[in-house]
């Protein structure tokens, strides 16, 4: 006998490690079970399907069993086995599991896996932002010792102290991830690197076209030197006609300059942009 329950979910959670020089990271996965189906499932064979599933009711998860709260480690020949399944993924695990009703579980998705990381510094080119985001991203495939599509879920980035404690750097949220895709996490804000943008000049060249001059001032308050990518939000059509530093359009409303900064320094830049629309 089969049937389709409620209120019986999991979740995917992270925990990356990042070594001391932020070139690298080990990465750990958990499944986090929540059982409040009124019914203990025992020796249950656990399937996860991971994916974005249209139902006619909010979205979630998906979990199939047939038939106090602990953290389950698996080991590699019982832990979960990951397939296409349609167009979603499919995670057994490779031994029963009990569920108990009320209880929450965490299983090991994986084997801790390291994998080399970038780390991005980013600015918003806006009147009023300083804020500098600090990124690190990472691609998911075999050639960095990863590569199994990875379920949506809460990621954290931690580092390890000087004396060996583990602490907590900044959270986010990752999507579904298929291998060789990137994974970008958002850390939080940087603190010795911060912008400041003036707007310069605004010209009304007719109804339509308008010009704008901006300075952009990025200050690095660090003890080695930075680049920052700096990215501006164009609207309409629009046209860079001067700028002191390399830029590249990332899309139809988007342009990214790439401005280094030396440490205990400031880089400031200028660029004219022409808008129609």
């Amino acid at each position: 006998m089969s049937y389709l329950t409620s209120n019986i979910n999991w979740h995917a959670e992270y925990i990356a490690l990042l070594d001391a020089t932020d070139t690298k990271l080990q990465l750990s996965g958990w499944v986090s079970l929540d059982n409040k189906s009124g019914k203990t499932y025992r020796d249950a064979k656990l399937k996860l399907v991971a994916g974005d599933i249209n139902r006619v009711q909010p979205p979630q998860q998906l979990m199939y069993a047939k038939a106090g709260r602990g953290m389950e480690t698996a080991a590699m020949d019982q832990g979960f086995e990951e397939k296409a399944f349609f167009e979603y993924h499919m995670y057994t695990l490779g031994r029963p599991s009990t569920i108990a009703d009320n209880e929450t579980k965490q299983v090991s998705l994986f084997e801790p896996a390291n994998t080399p990381v970038k780390k991005l510094y980013r600015y918003t080119v806006a009147d009023g932002s300083k804020d500098v985001n600090v990124v690190v991203k990472f691609k998911n495939s075999e050639a960095n010792g990863m590569g199994m599509p990875l379920p949506a879920g809460k990621i954290r980035l931690t580092k390890l102290d000087t004396d060996g404690s583990e602490e907590f750097l900044g959270e986010d949220q990752i999507d579904h991830t298929p291998k060789d895709e990137e994974v970008e996490i958002k850390v939080g804000n940087a603190f010795d690197v911060v912008g400041e943008t003036n707007t310069m000049e605004s010209k009304q060249i007719s109804n339509r076209v308008r010009e704008l001059t901006l300075e952009v001032k990025l200050r690095n308050h660090k003890k080695e030197d930075v680049t920052v990518s700096a990215l501006y939000n164009a609207w309409g059509d629009w046209q860079v006609l001067e700028s002191n530093f390399t830029y590249v359009k990332k899309n139809a409303r988007q342009i990214e300059f790439t401005v280094p900064v030396a440490k205990d320094g400031e880089s400031v830049l200028r660029f004219r942009v022409r808008l129609n629309g």
